[in-house]
Parts: C-alpha cells; structure tokens; sequence
C-alpha cells in the first residue's frame, strides 16, 4: 500500500515538473507538434520570358541592343544583311507584274477568238505561280529582321554585331520583367491545407525587404521520389526593385483549423522530412542572407 502510493506520487511529480497537465499530454500523443509557421526557400522568375534565335543564315549587320536595354513591341531588335534576298523578291514582284499584263493581254485577245482556252488558262497559271514566288520572297524578307514580341528587357546577348550566324542560333535572352512571380518546391504533403490562393510572406535576401504573395497556381505533378510539388506565387504591390533570379525566405502559416501536424522526425508516411522549420510566429525569421 505505501509503495504504490509513494509510486503515484512520484509519476505525478514527475509529469508536473515538465510543465504537461494530463490532459495534453492526451492530446499531443506525444509526438505532435503545433500548428506553427514554415519557411522555405523561393525565387524570382519572370512569367515571359524566352530565347530568340537567328531565323535564317546570314551576317548580323545592325545589332544596337545591350544586355539590359529595355526594348518595346515590334521594336527591331536584330537586322541582318539581306542584300540577295531583297533583290530576289524584287525579281518576283517584277515578274508577277509581267505576267499579269500578259495574263490582260491574252483576255482582250480571247474575247476577239485569237487566243485558245489551253492558252488563257496557262496564262493564269503564271500568274498564280509569280504570286506565289512573291510571296516565298516576301517571307525570306521578312526574315531579315528580328521584332520584340513584347515589351521587356534583354537578359544576355550570345552574338555581335558583322557576326556570321547560323539558322537557329541563341541570340537574345529576353523577358518581361513587369510581370514578375515566385517559385517554390514544397513537400507534397503540404497539399493538404495549401492550394491556390494561399497567401504568405517573403523576405528577399537582394533588397532586404517584405514582399506580400499569393499562391497561383501548382505545378501538375508530384515528385514521388523527394515527395515535392512546386508551386507558383504572384507578388502583390510593387516590384520595381526585384530582379529575375533573386530568392529569399518565404513563410507559409498552416491555417488553424488544420489537423496538428506530425513532426518529421517521426515521418509514417514513408517519404522524407520536411526540408523546412518551424518558425515561431510571433517572432521574425532570423536573417540567413548568405
């Protein structure tokens, strides 16, 4: 009887020492942890962006554009000397032009009976194949010139200027640096409570500011190997002062009524831990700026 009391008093000691009334002790299990905020890593990436490449074979002869000129709409970016294909286009349109009054010439002739319908007929048909050519020709034209197909910013330059090229060569790294969004890997069971529409904060390590996101949308796969989803945020406010590839910290609270969370310690669900902290929340991520 003494023993078992002295046995209770003592487990009762115990767990009023480490600060756990029985009660939560129920309710945690033990290996729960508190719904508390998440930080991880996100990037800057600009939502246009694209690589031009030399649309034919040739000699770059205007090239005024710097690594980061901005650049309009339908502003000429590269001219390359195109002296023999503007000389045959010339050729078919002076051509076509000769073929049509011929093509005149042969109706008047016909409605007089002089000339055969095989010959009306084949007079057409010149035409049509003149008009073709012109248009080929018109297109190599075309060709000749590289236009903006936005309004941006150059991010790199691969050629120079009196450079000889091939067709489909890199040229210009291009983007549109007004439309700007974050990236994120996740794990992927963060789906659970986190979804488009999700909104969260993000501290850039280049400007050493805040910056309020909001999740977009979700890549359309899982990776079931690192058992992670990537994610996309748009920045809400301004974003003069960001850049394309600069990154920072993200924090993602869990909203309250989510499930507690199970700690990645003790992971059941056969993948790996979380690559994140835990962040309290009535405190500022401390700054890991490299």
């Amino acid at each position: 009887m003494t023993l078992r009391f002295a046995t209770c008093f003592a487990a009762a000691f115990l767990l009023l020492m480490s600060g756990v009334g029985p009660g939560v002790a129920a309710e945690t299990g033990g290996d729960i942890l508190p719904i508390v905020p998440r930080e991880i890593r996100a990037q800057v990436t600009a939502r246009v962006a694209t690589t031009l490449s030399s649309p034919m074979a040739g000699r770059i002869h205007d090239l005024s554009i710097e690594d980061g000129d901005r650049f309009k709409k339908g502003e000429v970016l590269v001219r390359f000397d195109c002296a023999v294909q503007e000389g045959q286009h010339a050729r078919a349109v002076a051509l076509l032009e000769k073929n049509r009054q011929l093509q005149a010439v042969n109706e008047r002739l016909r409605k007089l009976g002089s000339v055969s319908v095989k010959e009306m007929n084949v007079s057409t048909a010149d035409v049509a194949t003149a008009a073709a050519e012109v248009s080929i020709t018109r297109a190599m034209v075309d060709r000749c010139t590289v236009t903006a197909p936005f309004a941006g910013r150059v991010a790199g330059v691969s050629v120079k200027r009196w450079q000889f090229i091939g067709e489909g060569q890199p040229m210009l790294d291009i983007l549109d640096d007004q439309q700007l969004e974050l990236e994120a890997i996740i794990p992927s069971r963060w789906l659970a409570w986190l979804g488009v529409g999700t909104g969260f904060q993000v501290e850039v390590d280049e400007t050493g500011k805040l910056y309020q996101a909001k999740v977009s949308r979700l890549s359309g796969r899982v990776d079931p190997v690192s058992q992670s989803v990537k994610i996309y945020a748009s920045i809400t406010g301004a974003t003069g002062d960001l850049l394309p590839g600069m990154s920072g910290r993200a924090v993602i609270a869990p909203p309250q009524d989510t499930p507690t969370q199970i700690s990645p310690s003790q992971n059941t669900t056969g993948g790996v831990a979380d690559p994140v902290q835990a962040v309290p929340s009535d405190k500022k991520p401390a700054d890991k700026t490299p």
